[in-house]
């Protein structure tokens, strides 16, 4: 075993045990200390996924029972994921880490810090800067490119809109000493501005199969008769969730009346895609943001996994990507992220439309749904890169690497 290490771990969004989902950040948490590093885990007060604020009852239980010490930074809260009542609580989340950062009697040996949000990456990235201390910064998604197709200007305008931002994320990767991201897509991003770190390390987020599969055989409760089309993630402005909608009202009236979408998540749009599924009297089941261990059954008893990503979106290979190939499942993908529809052409995976191409995913569902083997080479082929390349169990150990080995 290495010399034991002092890790600070910043992930201001990461999930916590007993909170629905599955984090990357308390994965890592938890392997390091048990290869015998201190850890301390810095997250904020507020969830969210869910948008509401961690319960304190359950944090206090936490202290007692977690491998790492876990420190809860005061973050005032938001109700969207764009507004200005986000970037406020961001804020305010940014300078309590920095105060506690400046107070810090024992400093770490090594700084692991995710990648958003900006302003404590910010802070985190100035202070392992100043102390001389390695930083590693885990991009997990790119600011401010991942909100670009929110905002409806002319994309000259928008990257003029966009520059202060871009600036800032440029300084912030510039910090970092070693890189590790999601997706090659992510890291590379990074390298454009940066070329001092010491490592470039693209890790995808993947999944524990060990985990994974343990849920589905505790929970399974076998399939339904329906042909079963199912999204797992966000409902908001980066996902194309109106186009599959489109698609399945469209195969219902064609007399494919047993087809659904299933819709494992919530999000700000939720009510717009629920007023589009009744309009069009689509067979539709949102079953809302359920935790890991009741979403993987009803996943992995699904036919087709839908990448339902919108035009102009910055995601590469997202959280639900894993959890997709651990299933088994084919995946028809609209994400135009270069390294994933490679992937996905590479390996079979499945099939890639563009976005909004409603009739070409019509066709699609179509042939997938008559075609019993051709589903399962695709999902045989999935499950088998899920095995190669997304289980954590075996992915992640690059990652303990560099931070045992990191140094200035």
């Amino acid at each position: 075993m290495s010399t034991q290490k002092e890790v600070l771990l910043v992930a201001p969004f990461t999930i916590l045990p007993g909170e629905k989902g599955f984090s990357r950040f308390t994965y890592i948490a938890n392997r390091l200390s048990e290869l015998g590093h201190q850890v301390t885990l810095v997250t904020s007060s507020f969830q969210h996924p869910e948008k509401k604020f961690r319960d304190s009852d359950h944090l206090s239980e936490l202290t007692n029972t977690l491998p790492y010490k876990l420190v809860i930074i005061a973050e005032l809260g938001y109700t969207r994921n764009v507004g200005f009542d986000r970037i406020i609580s961001h804020r305010h989340f940014a300078k309590q880490l920095a105060t506690y950062l400046k107070v810090l009697v024992k400093k770490p040996d090594v700084i692991y810090c995710a990648y958003p949000m900006m302003g404590a990456a910010y802070e985190v990235g100035k202070y392992a800067n100043k102390e001389e201390i390695p930083f590693i910064i885990d991009v997990q998604d790119v600011w401010p490119e991942s909100i670009k197709n929110t905002l409806k200007f002319p994309e000259p305008v928008t990257d003029t809109l966009l520059y202060p931002l871009t600036w800032y994320a440029n300084r912030i990767y510039q910090m970092a000493d070693f890189v590790v991201g999601v997706s090659e897509s992510y890291v590379d991003r990074v390298q454009k501005v940066n070329q001092r770190a010491k490592s470039y390390l693209p890790v995808f987020i993947g999944t524990d199969l060990g985990y994974f599969d343990s849920c589905n055989v505790q929970q399974a409760g076998g399939k339904s008769d329906d042909f079963s089309v199912t999204y797992v993630g966000t409902l908001s402005y980066s996902y194309d969730i109106e186009t599959v909608i489109k698609a399945v009202a469209r195969l219902n009236q064609k007399g494919y009346t047993d087809i659904v979408f299933n819709v494992l998540g919530d999000g700000p749009l939720k009510p717009k895609f629920q007023a589009l599924a009744n309009e069009l009297d689509a067979n539709v089941a949102f079953k809302g943001y359920l935790p890991y261990e009741e979403m993987i059954p009803i996943l992995t008893n699904s036919d087709i996994a839908a990448n339902a990503i919108t035009k102009g979106a910055q995601q590469s290979i997202t959280n639900k990507i894993g959890d997709y190939l651990a299933s088994g499942l084919p995946v028809l993908n609209s994400s135009q992220n270069e390294e994933f529809t490679q992937i996905v052409e590479d390996r079979k995976l499945g099939y890639s439309y563009e976005p909004g191409d409603v009739e070409r995913l019509v066709e699609l569902i179509e042939m997938l749904y008559n075609n019993r083997d051709l589903r399962t080479v695709c999902g045989r082929n999935a499950r088998g890169l899920a095995e190669e390349k997304f289980d954590r169990r075996t992915s992640y150990e690059p990652i303990y690497s560099v931070v045992e080995s990191a140094t200035v």
